[in-house]
C-alpha cells in the first residue's frame, strides 16, 4: 500500500496541498519514475532496461531514450501507456547471471507513491491505471465539507474528514471508508448526539427532532450504507469480471464513501445552527429552553 510522507500528510491536514492533475504530468514527476527505473535488481538491471525500452519502442513505433518516454511532452495519455509497461516489464521474472529475478517487486506500491506525492490525480491497481476523483464532486461535495467544518467544536469532523480524503488519493481503501465513517459519526457527536458507534448516534438523530418526518430514516440509512460498504470491501473481488472501461471498484468504493460523507456533514451543519452547538456542550452560552438530547 502506497503512503504519503510527513510533508504531504501535513499539506493535505492543512489544507494547502494543489487540486489533483488530471490533464498533464507534473514537473518532477517523469523524474521520479526515473528514480524508480533505477531501483531495479543489479542482477537484472542491464536485461530488464533493455527490455523495457525494446517494449516502449515497440508499442510507440519510435526509438528514444527510457526516459524520453516518461517525459510528458507527449500527454497524459502516452505518459500513462508509459508506466503500464513499465509496471508490466518490471513485475516480470527475468534470467540474467545465473538468477531469476522480478527486476522491480514494489513497482506499484513506487509508482502510486511518485503519483500521489506529486498530485498526479491517477493510481495504478493491478497494473492498470485508472483516474480517480471528479473535479465537480470535489467542488460540490468535499469542497464545501471542509468549509462545514471550520466552526467551533468541530475540529474532529475537520481532522477525520481531511484523512478520509488522505486516504482516498492516497489509494488506502479500508482507512478510507473508517475515516469516513469516523467523520460522520465525530460530526454528529459535534451537535450534541449521544452513542458510542455511528448506529446508537444516527438513532439519537433520529429522535432529536432535527429530522423531518419524512426523511427520519436518513441517519440510519446512511449509518447502514457505510457499514455495508466496509461489508462489501471485505468481500469484492472480480470473479464475475467487469466491463471494458469500468471505474475500478476498489476506488469507486473510497470515492462513494468520502462524497457521501462530505454531502452528510453538509447537511448536518445546514440543518443544525452552530449556536445549537453550544447548546449542547461545545461552547459556552447554552441556552436553557432547549434540553440534552438522548
Amino acid at each position: 500500500m502506497s503512503r504519503l510522507r510527513y510533508s504531504d500528510r501535513r499539506r493535505l491536514a492543512e489544507g494547502t496541498a494543489d487540486d489533483l492533475t488530471h490533464a498533464a504530468v507534473p514537473d518532477g514527476l517523469a523524474h521520479a519514475i526515473r528514480v524508480v527505473i533505477e531501483g531495479a535488481n543489479a542482477d537484472v538491471a542491464a536485461v530488464f532496461e533493455r527490455r523495457l525500452n525494446r517494449e516502449l519502442m515497440e508499442h510507440f513505433g519510435k526509438g528514444q531514450p527510457i526516459i524520453s518516454f516518461f517525459s510528458g511532452g507527449d500527454g497524459v495519455d502516452d505518459f500513462i501507456d508509459s508506466v503500464e509497461v513499465l509496471m508490466e516489464n518490471a513485475s516480470t521474472q527475468m534470467f540474467a547471471n545465473g538468477k531469476n529475478r522480478v527486476p522491480i517487486p514494489d513497482v506499484e506500491e513506487r509508482i502510486n507513491r511518485a503519483f500521489a506525492r506529486f498530485r498526479f490525480g491517477y493510481r495504478m491497481q493491478s497494473g492498470e491505471i485508472h483516474k480517480i476523483g471528479s473535479p465537480a464532486l470535489e467542488e460540490i461535495l468535499v469542497g464545501p465539507a471542509l468549509l462545514a467544518v471550520q466552526r467551533s467544536g468541530w475540529e474532529e469532523v475537520e481532522r477525520t474528514y481531511r484523512e478520509a480524503i488522505h486516504h482516498q488519493l492516497s489509494g488506502e481503501i479500508d482507512d478510507a471508508l473508517t475515516s469516513a465513517s469516523s467523520a460522520v459519526e465525530s460530526a454528529l457527536k459535534a451537535i450534541g448526539m449521544k452513542g458510542s458507534t455511528l448506529k446508537e448516534l444516527a438513532r439519537s438523530f433520529k429522535a432529536s427532532g432535527h429530522v423531518p418526518g419524512y426523511l427520519e430514516n436518513v441517519p440510519a440509512l446512511v449509518e447502514d450504507f457505510l457499514d455495508r460498504l466496509h461489508a462489501l470491501r471485505s468481500t469484492e473481488g472480480d470473479a464475475h469480471g467487469k466491463a471494458p472501461g469500468a471505474a475500478d471498484p476498489e476506488a469507486a468504493l473510497a470515492d462513494l464513501a468520502v462524497h457521501l460523507a462530505g454531502s452528510f456533514i453538509v447537511y448536518l451543519a445546514a440543518a443544525v445552527p452552530q449556536d445549537e452547538d453550544i447548546t449542547y456542550g461545545h461552547g459556552s452560552g447554552a441556552r436553557a429552553d432547549r434540553p440534552h438530547l438522548a
